[in-house]
């Protein structure tokens, strides 16, 4: 129960509340939820829309001139604005005042309106000493009468202040008629109210409204996040240029994420009463982050982001999906910063950002959609670079080669490639086959050439095709082709050849033995009874096969020097068609070193020479040479065998004579 607070005694008056039977005039009609007996006000609580009646029934009393004696604030509000359907007293009437009484208007006056500050965050009151004013009548005497006493001559009214102090229940109602009906701190104003000082006080705060929770998903595998610390070594020693795991992988069935739902927040309430709304927290569908790779699965145990099967995580930070995928996707660019140097595991790799300068990625199947400055290694497959490659290197041990834009201050090794590009400028190529749309200043190592417009370039490769030949600054365009160095082949081949007759005159020797031996009387008549005998022409009697037996034994000798001669022939034979394979492998190697030589420049304008190199024809070109020596060697002029051609106009083709001495 709330202390009783202490006020003037008032005279006897009807009930301020009562039944319909017992209220009297300007008395408040009680709700039949509400009852009023000597133990106080109660009010039941399990009553339909009770907040709203309750509202309009305390909004009654003190719009009545009526307010609550020995109020328990903290019951009445949570009637008020409780939850609806939350049981303030346990299914049992709920005691909220002593009693209902008339507020004096005199006594009403003693309370001034409040401010209310900070945009309606807070409401202050100013407290201070208060006086009830009196209007009395005061006699008015004139003169001494006969007796010697003043005569009374009449009487004037005349306003009087007594002290008084103010009354908690009274602030209650004297605030809920100046809009201030909730967040009260009760405790605050009794305080002021017995201390008695000019104060100015906060009396009441508005209840902010507790914020929610966005809807957010929590992470089910640590696969999500990369590890970026230094790689160590096989030997234990950290290397800082390589990271551990930038790139996770995960197996299918593992969960990626898991939606938490949104949490809504608690609402707040205004010095009015009013309800303040909580801002909605934001949600999502959990669909709008599965990309490809993915699925969504929901159980007893919430929603879940699922990888769909084995791969590489990739999260587009752009779109907010995650995907896996077979193909490594970053979209950072490859720095000491994002990634340090890269070594991949898997078959495919798409870069969106830059590769900087000292950085290296190695992998198979990669494009690259910005500027490469560093290093690229491949392992094979398709090598595509979609912008410019400046000033890095490219190294590739296999496949294809594509470099949409432009090629400048590059070192491209690639022997076993086939490399294509629009546009290069002072890069040096070292490649398989070469298709260039435009060449300044490069120096060019290859099988296969072929350029749209050569300029002031050094090249050397067996088949040339310059469609635009020219200089620049004075810098011829140099044209190497290589033609075979058959020198070696030729010696292997005399060598084979040498051998091949050795064994073929040992073979005649042994047949001109086995024939001496077969043209004696006696050893033709033997095998040719023994053809007939092996045919079944013949049938021996047991006197004839005795016979037989002894003309065998007899010729034992001369029949076995004729089978080991026999053995030794097939051995040789053997050996002489291993020395003709390896002849016709040489003619053959001969013959495909030779085919396809050719040299075309279809249009000369400017200085453009030509000549032929030598090299083995079993090796690439120049492939003994050095990249970094390149361009000196390539303009060396004691390698060059002959001079075909060096003008400034005109057209030049040239092929190799068919037969070559």
């Amino acid at each position: 129960m709330a202390p009783k607070d202490s006020h003037p005694a008032v005279s006897q008056k009807p009930p301020a509340a009562g039944t319909v039977a017992s209220l009297s005039e300007g008395g408040v009609l009680l709700p039949d939820f509400v009852t009023r007996d000597a133990n106080g006000v109660r009010v039941v609580p399990d009553v339909p829309g009770r907040a709203t009646q309750m509202q309009r029934f305390v909004d009654r009393v003190f719009s009545s001139g009526a307010y609550f004696t020995g109020l328990d604030l903290d019951a009445l509000s949570l009637l008020l604005y409780g939850a609806e359907g939350r049981d303030a007293g346990g299914g049992k009437p709920v005691r909220i005042a002593d009693g209902i009484e008339t507020f004096d208007p005199d006594r009403r006056a003693l309370y001034t309106p409040p401010k209310v500050v900070d945009g309606g965050a807070r409401v202050e009151y100013l407290f201070g000493p208060v006086w009830l004013e009196r209007t009395v009548e005061v006699p008015i005497f004139g003169e001494t009468d006969e007796q010697g006493q003043p005569r009374l001559t009449g009487h004037e009214k005349q306003l009087r202040q007594t002290p008084t102090r103010l009354n908690v229940d009274e602030f209650v109602a004297a605030m809920w008629l100046h809009g201030v009906r909730s967040g009260i701190d009760i405790a605050t104003v009794r305080s002021a109210i017995e201390s008695a000082l000019g104060e100015r006080v906060d009396i009441a705060r508005r209840s902010d409204p507790q914020p929610g929770a966005d809807a957010t998903v929590r992470e089910q595998t640590l696969a999500l996040h990369r590890d970026d610390s230094p790689a160590i070594l096989a030997n234990g020693r950290i290397d800082l240029g390589f990271f551990k795991n930038h790139f996770p992988q995960v197996a299918e069935g593992t969960r990626l994420l898991q939606k938490m739902p949104r949490r809504l927040g608690q609402p707040g309430r205004d010095i009015d009463g009013s309800v303040l709304e909580a801002e909605l927290p934001r949600d999502f569908e959990i669909e709008d982050l599965a990309g490809p790779g993915t699925r969504v699965e929901r159980n007893a145990k919430g929603e879940f982001l699922v990888a769909a099967r084995d791969g590489f995580l990739n999260i587009d930070t752009k779109s907010q999906q995650v995907s896996v995928t077979e193909k490594i996707v970053n979209r950072e660019g490859v720095s000491q910063r994002t990634t340090g140097n890269l070594i991949l595991v898997g078959d495919h790799y798409e870069e969106h950002g830059e590769v900087q300068e000292h950085r290296t990625v190695e992998g198979r199947n990669m494009t690259f959609h910005a500027d490469v400055f560093g290093g690229v290694v491949s392992r094979g497959g398709e090598l595509h670079l979609c912008a410019n490659l400046a000033g890095g290197t490219v190294k590739n041990r296999g496949g294809t080669l594509r470099i949409d834009g432009r090629v400048s201050r590059a070192v491209i090794e690639a022997r076993e490639c086939e490399v294509q590009a629009a546009h290069a400028e002072s890069s040096v190529f070292v490649v398989g086959k070469l298709r260039l749309g435009r060449a300044i200043a490069c120096d060019i190592v290859a099988e296969e050439v072929e350029i749209d417009d050569a300029v002031s370039c050094s090249i050397a490769a067996r088949r040339i095709l310059i469609r635009r030949g020219g200089s620049r600054r004075d810098v011829e365009c140099l044209v190497n082709l290589c033609l075979p160095d058959f020198s070696a082949l030729d010696k292997q081949h005399a060598e084979e050849t040498k051998a091949a007759d050795e064994l073929k005159a040992k073979r005649k020797d042994r047949q001109g033995g086995i024939d001496a031996l077969l043209a004696t009387p006696e050893l033709r008549n033997y095998f040719a009874a023994e053809k007939r005998i092996r045919e079944g022409g013949v049938a021996l009697t047991p006197a004839q096969e005795a016979q037989w037996r002894q003309a065998t034994q007899r010729l034992a000798r001369p029949l076995g020097e004729i089978q080991v001669l026999q053995k030794q022939i097939d051995t040789l034979n053997v050996a002489l068609a291993e020395r003709e394979a390896r002849l016709a492998e040489l003619d053959a190697a001969r013959g495909k070193a030779a085919s396809g030589i050719a040299c075309e420049v279809t249009q000369v304008a400017g200085s453009v020479a030509v000549q032929t190199i030598a090299g083995p024809p079993e090796l690439p070109v120049l492939a003994e040479v050095e990249v970094k020596k390149l361009r000196h060697v390539l303009r060396d002029t004691r390698l060059v065998k002959s001079r075909l051609f060096h003008g400034d106009s005109g057209r030049f083709a040239w092929t190799p004579p068919k037969k070559e001495e």
